[in-house]
């Protein structure tokens, strides 16, 4: 019998590591961007008020996270939301790293801010990664 036409049951598609480290790095690009954006436009950042620029800064680390997991939960077959638990987790050590490395006095706030920010968007977009599965599969289905 001839092998080669029989489907071989393979394992469902997982991200590997290169994978985290590539998605941690693109949510901490969106985060530090922002930072430096927020240093170089200082004169006019100065002028809104800081609980804005606060609320501002929260969506743009959802956002990170959110568009890091879009990115990285296309390479799972399954378990999206657990790749983007992982995916957070490696967002928010990479950052505290980035932090430690960088700032003279490392913000705890922020620190926090990053884990609750990460978890969420990461999350997010691992939730809406399975949820365009879905419509796509219910589009060809019917």
């Amino acid at each position: 019998m001839d092998q080669g036409n029989v489907p071989e049951t393979s394992k469902p598609k997982q991200p590997n590591i290169n994978d985290y480290v590539a998605g941690a790095m693109l949510a901490n690009g969106v985060v530090w961007i922002w930072m430096q954006a927020l240093s170089v436009f200082r004169e006019y950042t100065s002028q809104v008020p800081p609980t804005l620029l606060a609320d501002i800064s929260y969506v743009i680390y959802i956002l990170g996270g959110y568009c890091a997991s879009m990115q990285v939960c296309k390479r799972a077959d399954q378990k999206h939301l657990i790749v983007g638990v992982k995916l957070a987790a490696a967002s928010w050590v990479m950052g505290v790293f980035i932090m430690f490395t960088l700032a003279p006095e490392p913000d705890a706030r922020l620190m926090v801010a990053l884990l609750v920010c990460f978890a969420a968007g990461c999350v997010l977009g691992g939730y809406m990664t399975v949820r365009a599965r879905l419509n796509r599969r219910r589009r060809v289905s019917s």
